[in-house]
C-alpha cells in the first residue's frame, strides 16, 4: 500500500529578514506539486521553508544562497530579547516584564538565560490555560454543557492537560479514565473527570460526548472527517494505491476493493461525476465505529444516526455503509473492531505524529491552519524534531520547547 503524498511546506518566518531574501523567496509561492489532492488549489499557507537545524531556507529542498554563495538565513543574529517577547505572547498572553529583559540582556550568557526563561514559562500555569484555548481553536470546540447539551470544553482540556503534564500524546486516544478532565481557574489546576459517555470502553476524546454532539451528522461522517483532519492534517482522501485504476471519467486511487462500500440506498461506488469510493472506501470503514452515539453525544445500543435517503432520512444500517463482510478499520492494514481499538490504532499511525509535531510547529512560528489554510510543513524542517517527539515519548511539551530553543526561533 502506498502512503499519501507529502506537500512542500513553507514554516519560516520571514520578518525582519533582508529585502534580498523576499526575492529569493517568490518561487516559493506558486509552489505546488500533484503529490496530493489537498494541493489542487495552489495554496501552500506559509512564506518560507527552513532547516530546523541550520536556519535554512529551502526552495525544492535547496538552500537559498546570496550572490556571494552565504546561505541568507544563516546571516541572521540571534536576537534572544526578540525571540522571548514574542515566546511570552505566545505562551502566556502578555508581554515579558522589565525585569526579564533585563536579566537577559545583561546575562554573561544570554542563550542560556533565555532558555531558562522559558522553561520558566512552560512550568507556569497560564501556560495551561493558553493550551487550553489553543487546543480550542485545533479542535474547533468549545462551549459549557448546557441542557442536553454536553460540555465541548473537555476534549480541549484534556489535550492541554496532556500537553501541560508531559503525558504522551497517545493519552488523547488511549485513556480510558480521566478522559473528561476539566480546568479550575481560580486554583490554576486540572480536577480529574471521566466522559462516561456510555461506551463499552472510554477511548480518549474519541469517545468524548462533547465532541459527538458537536460533529453529530448523517451517518457519522462529521466525526471521521473531525479525527481525520484535526489528528491527521489531512483532507480526504487518506489512502492511495499505487496502482490506480481508471473508473468512469477519473481514476479510482484508493487501494481497498472498489467494491467493498455499499451501494444502497447510496451508492458510493457511483463514478458518474467523481469517484466517491476514493474517500468513502476509507470512511465507510471507520463511520460505523461512532455511529451510536446520538444527537446528545451519548453512547446507544444501537446505531443512532441517519442515512440521508428521500423524502426522509432513515435509521442508518451497517449495510449502507458497507457491503456484507466487510468490518470497521482505521487503514487497510490496520484494523480496528472497537473505539478502544481504533485509538489504539490511531495512536501508532506515524501520520498522527507527524500531524501533531507540525501543528506545534505552526503555532511557534505564527502559521495558519494546516489543513483549511495549507499551512503545511516540510519533511526536512519536521525530521529532527519528530525524532525529539517520539525518542522522548512523545512529549508535545519538550517537542514545544525544543522549537523555541532553536536558531530559526531565536534568529532575526
Amino acid at each position: 500500500m502506498e502512503t499519501k503524498g507529502r506537500r512542500p511546506m513553507r514554516p519560516m518566518r520571514l520578518h525582519s529578514i533582508l529585502p534580498a531574501l523576499v526575492v529569493a523567496a517568490i518561487p516559493l509561492l506558486a509552489a505546488c506539486t500533484k503529490a496530493a489532492p489537498n494541493d489542487l488549489n495552489g495554496g501552500n499557507g506559509g512564506s518560507g521553508g527552513g532547516d530546523s537545524s541550520g536556519g535554512t531556507l529551502l526552495v525544492d529542498d535547496a538552500p537559498v544562497l546570496d550572490k556571494t554563495g552565504t546561505q541568507l538565513l544563516d546571516a541572521r543574529p540571534k536576537e534572544y530579547n526578540e525571540a522571548l517577547r514574542t515566546a511570552s505572547l505566545k505562551l502566556l498572553r502578555q508581554l515579558p516584564t522589565l525585569a526579564q529583559i533585563k536579566a537577559i540582556a545583561s546575562a554573561k550568557d544570554q542563550k542560556v538565560a533565555y532558555e531558562a526563561a522559558i522553561d520558566a514559562m512552560l512550568a507556569d500555569p497560564r501556560f495551561q490555560e493558553r493550551m487550553i484555548k489553543w487546543w480550542k481553536d485545533v479542535m474547533r470546540l468549545g462551549g459549557g454543557a448546557n441542557g442536553k447539551a454536553p460540555s465541548r470544553d473537555t476534549a480541549p482540556t484534556f489535550a492541554a492537560r496532556v500537553m501541560a503534564e508531559g503525558l504522551p500524546f497517545s493519552t488523547l486516544f488511549t485513556a480510558s479514565s480521566n478522559n473528561c478532565p476539566t480546568y479550575d481557574a481560580d486554583n490554576h489546576a486540572f480536577v480529574d473527570g471521566d466522559c462516561k459517555s456510555g461506551a463499552p470502553a472510554e477511548a480518549g476524546v474519541l469517545t468524548d460526548p462533547g465532541v459527538m454532539y458537536q460533529f453529530y451528522g448523517s451517518m457519522a461522517f462529521r466525526r471521521v472527517r473531525w479525527v481525520q483532519e484535526i489528528f491527521v492534517c489531512t483532507k480526504f482522501p487518506a489512502e492511495y494505491s499505487g496502482t490506480p485504476i481508471h473508473k468512469g471519467s477519473a481514476d479510482y486511487t484508493s487501494p481497498w476493493p472498489f467494491e467493498s462500500v455499499a451501494t444502497a440506498p447510496i451508492d458510493f461506488q457511483d463514478t458518474k461525476s467523481v469517484i466517491c469510493a476514493n474517500c468513502h472506501t476509507t470512511i465507510n470503514h471507520v463511520a460505523p465505529l461512532f455511529a451510536n452515539f446520538d444527537e446528545n453525544g451519548a453512547y446507544q445500543s444501537k446505531i443512532s444516526v441517519k442515512t440521508p435517503t428521500a423524502p426522509d432520512a432513515v435509521p442508518t444500517e451497517m449495510s449502507h455503509w458497507l457491503k456484507p463482510g466487510e468490518t470497521t478499520w482505521w487503514r487497510m492494514k490496520t484494523a480496528a473492531p472497537d473505539l478502544p481499538a481504533l485509538g489504539a490504532a490511531i495512536a501508532k499511525d506515524p501520520d498522527v505524529s507527524e500531524c501533531a509535531v507540525s501543528r506545534l510547529w505552526n503555532f511557534t512560528m505564527s502559521k495558519e491552519d494546516i489543513v483549511s489554510d495549507l499551512a503545511t510543513v516540510p519533511a526536512a524542517v519536521l525530521k529532527p524534531y519528530l525524532a525529539e517527539f517520539q525518542g522522548d515519548g512523545q512529549n508535545l511539551k519538550k517537542t514545544l520547547r525544543a522549537m523555541l530553543t532553536s536558531d530559526d526561533f531565536t534568529s532575526f
